[in-house]
């Protein structure tokens, strides 16, 4: 599946296989929009392994899901705190997500366009910048970043909408409709 292969495109440092297992339940639960249960793997994860840098980055992203701001900023301060355990992957990403929280988007989409000069088909970090960029107003930018997401990932509804609505926001209405009639089961936005 496009989960399973977007996990598979991780990199984790852990100290602990129940804590990345714990990880593990988080994103797949998240990935069904289960943020109550991911957030409770997450917790679990970090629990079992307190020094587990992206699992409270996870933790923020699912707290910013929920509409929890002032838990995601916490979970990712704590990310943070986490930078010299964490491969350089995963500080970029740490780095960029936070950027991207705290409404830093020029440092947000420089952190992920470092990531992917270095990791080109990592479509989460492709998927962050498109975001960041579009709260920049670039959607020519947004845009071509969420084409190459879905040609790394093409059956990720998720990756699709995006495309869909980042062209429609740049006023590219029939690219959009495209976008949503090749999904295989569209979401809702």
């Amino acid at each position: 599946s496009d989960s399973a292969q977007r996990f598979a495109m991780e990199t984790l440092t852990a100290t602990s296989l129940d804590a990345v297992r714990e990880y593990a339940r988080g994103m797949e639960a998240m990935s069904g929009s289960k943020f109550e249960d991911a957030l409770q793997s997450f917790q679990k994860a970090v629990a079992l392994d307190p020094k587990f840098g992206v699992a409270y980055g996870a933790m923020a992203a699912t707290s910013r899901n929920l509409e929890r701001q002032q838990d995601a900023e916490k979970y990712a301060e704590e990310a943070i705190r986490h930078l010299d355990s964490m491969t350089e992957r995963e500080r970029y990403r740490t780095r960029g997500f936070l950027y991207s929280i705290t409404n830093d988007y020029q440092a947000c989409v420089k952190e992920y366009g470092d990531l992917i000069a270095r990791y080109s088909a990592d479509a989460a970090a492709r998927n962050n910048r498109a975001l960041c960029l579009t709260q920049l107003r670039n959607m020519p930018q947004a845009v071509e970043e969420m084409r190459q997401v879905v040609k790394i990932l093409p059956n990720r509804a998720l990756y699709r909408e995006n495309l869909a609505l980042y062209s429609a926001y740049s006023g590219d209405f029939q690219a959009a409709e495209q976008e949503v009639r090749a999904m295989p089961q569209p979401g809702l936005f």
